[in-house]
């Protein structure tokens, strides 16, 4: 990875930005922002800071009393920590979450760029949503958000399947009240267009285990074909075993790394006020992770 140096000078005017979250080591947010910051000479650094559920509100209260423009929020504070801002804004409202706070003069403002960075990486890749039959394996905290930006754009039909089943129910009945929207729990027939992975299935200890695993409705994969988009939220491996198997079949991949580079695009133009470049996912995508 080439975004690791920052290669620009820190002073007395350096602005700071970070991410909260525990554990946080694994993140290459502050790969992202500082290649940003170097790339279009904002005088900013990002940081990680690792901060325990009962040390939120004191790590909140540190960002306003430093002056730290902006952080991006990571499991698990991201329904926590809208406790202790001024302003959660009707979009992470509507979401249920927040993953970026901004601090203007010493007002915090919660936002939500998770679902956003999500659908710009499938619009970024020629997936089209609207009117599209979308299946989501797994009914986790990040499907919520995901559920509500994809029915803004407007689907044919999503249908949720999860191991679970009542948590998949549950949370189209939540979906319904929120929208309006009637999310299925049922698959009555295996035809779609989007199918998306938001389960860890595929991701390290879990390499060879696939999302359908204790599904009961799916066998495998013979219903994806040319025609199907497989996306998985996962971007490390590059390409999940369900990547993988969708490849063989003929099926368009997309794997997470879009959603992660999207969403940090959106949260940085939020916390410096600053356009980037139409460009600057690809380069992310290029000079930080090498792909």
């Amino acid at each position: 990875m080439n975004g690791d140096k920052i290669m620009f000078e820190i002073n007395g005017h350096t602005k700071q930005l970070g991410i909260i979250g525990y554990p946080v080591e694994h993140t290459f947010s502050p790969n992202m922002h500082n290649f940003i910051s170097e790339t279009v000479h904002n005088n900013y650094v990002y940081g990680a800071w690792c901060v325990k559920p009962e040390d939120l509100k004191d790590a909140i209260g540190g960002m306003r009393a430093l002056g730290i423009s902006g952080i991006n929020v990571t499991a698990p504070h991201k329904v926590e920590v809208m406790k202790y801002i001024d302003v959660v804004t009707d979009g992470a409202k509507k979401l249920g979450s927040v993953n970026t706070v901004v601090n203007r003069d010493g007002k915090l403002y919660g936002y939500n760029t998770d679902a956003d960075g999500f659908c710009m990486a499938l619009t970024k890749a020629g997936i089209e949503i609207e009117n599209s039959r979308i299946l989501i394996i797994g009914a986790g905290g990040v499907v919520r958000p995901t559920l509500i930006r994809l029915i803004d754009n407007k689907p044919k039909s999503i249908t949720v399947v999860n191991r679970t089943k009542s948590k998949a129910k549950t949370l189209a009945e939540d979906i319904l009240k929120s929208t309006g929207f009637e999310v299925k729990t049922e698959i009555n027939k295996l035809e779609f267009d989007i199918v998306i992975n938001t389960t860890s299935a595929g991701m390290e200890p879990q390499e060879n285990v696939m999302p359908i695993e204790n599904i009961e409705e799916i066998n495998d994969l013979s219903f994806i074909n040319e025609n199907t988009a497989a996306v998985d939220m996962i971007y490390n491996p590059d390409k999940t075993l369900f990547l993988q198997e969708a490849e063989k079949r003929g099926a368009k991949i997309l794997n997470g790394l879009g959603m992660l580079i999207y969403q940090g695009i959106i949260a940085y133009e939020l916390f410096t006020d600053t356009k980037l470049p139409d460009d600057m996912g690809e380069r992310i995508k290029k000079e930080v992770f090498g792909r």
